[in-house]
């Protein structure tokens, strides 16, 4: 009896040292940060493979990113409080949406606004495919061109802000549309 239990003793310490030993080794699962790329060469969403393994690329300089949009977006004259509000949620969303450096980079390099939609992720603007058909709403005479006319005119030409959209989905009749500001 005594020797079955130091046997089962033994199995014991045993299995416990190969379970510590493998969480000690750190490895993590396949396709998770740090663990192999799948046999694909692939990692999980957000990860790259490198030297079959998956890290997580280089982040953008959201501070840079944000700053860059701002002065796209907002242009030169806009308020202080104004701009500090956009650069906050800017830099907010650059760092929620964990851009990475090649992603904050095309955004640095957009020359105008509408040059950002040529950037595999863009932040603080505004979403056309929303405000166009919130405009249509607000038309109350087919025959009669409006102010809601010509902002859908711009939203096919030009990339409106986030703060427009904002304020044309708040807008109830065409002449909350005037404090709306592209």
């Amino acid at each position: 009896m005594i020797a079955g239990m130091r046997n089962l003793a033994g199995v014991v310490v045993l299995v416990v040292a190969l379970v510590a030993c493998k969480k000690a080794d750190g490895a993590a699962a396949e396709g998770a940060e740090r663990g192999r790329c799948y046999g694909n060469g692939t990692c999980n969403q957000g990860l790259v493979c490198l030297s079959d393994l998956c890290v997580r690329p280089p982040g953008a300089d959201c501070a840079k990113v944000a700053a860059r949009l701002g002065g796209l977006l907002l242009g030169n004259y806009a308020p202080p409080a104004e701009r500090d509000a956009f650069l906050a949620t800017a830099e907010a969303e650059c760092a929620a949406l964990a851009l990475t450096k090649e992603e904050g980079d095309c955004l640095l390099a957009a020359t105008h606004r509408n040059t950002l939609s040529r950037c595999p992720k863009v932040i603080g603007v505004g979403d056309c495919t929303r405000i166009v058909p919130h405009l249509d709403t607000l038309r109350t005479d087919p025959y009669l061109v409006t102010t809601a006319d010509k902002l859908q005119s711009r939203c096919k030409n030009e990339t409106p802000s986030k703060a427009f959209e904002t304020c044309v989905l708040a807008a109830r009749t065409l002449a909350d549309l005037d404090r709306c500001v592209w």
